[in-house]
């Protein structure tokens, strides 16, 4: 009788905890954002006080947390209506190098002019994935 409650409450407690999951997923997202890029930069930063044998390990969990974060932010699905979905890509960081020559052409004339206004881009991504920004 005893483990019976016991399986009852386990179930009970599982079902709210999952029910919680869901009714807060973009918020639980919104803080792993904000907390992973925290706790890679601190491993980061005390790599060094670890000592030289647990540098390169406190670097490679840095490095795994980081591309956790990647994996999260990359690409994010929301349901916003029967058998409908969203699907929202939210950044991904390029090297310089990795940008299209067209981008590169606009930030080189920019940087010519030493101008340190922003460079509006959108014409430009727009061509490259065939889409318009809205």
């Amino acid at each position: 009788m005893i483990p019976l409650v016991y399986l009852g409450a386990v179930g009970l407690v599982g079902l709210l905890g999952g029910a919680a999951i869901v009714a807060y997923w973009d918020d639980i997202l919104e803080w792993l954002h904000v907390f992973l890029p925290k706790i890679s930069e601190l491993i980061r930063l005390y790599a060094k006080e670890f000592g030289p044998e647990f540098e390169h390990t406190a670097i490679m969990v840095a490095d795994v947390v980081d591309a956790v974060n990647a994996q999260i932010e990359h690409k994010l699905y929301h349901k916003i209506g029967h058998q409908e979905w969203m699907e929202e890509t939210t950044k991904r960081v390029l090297k310089e190098d990795e940008l299209p020559p067209a981008i590169r052409r606009k930030l080189e004339q920019k940087r010519q002019t030493a101008s340190t206004d922003e460079v509006d881009i959108t014409k430009e991504i727009e061509e490259e994935i065939g889409m318009t920004i809205g």
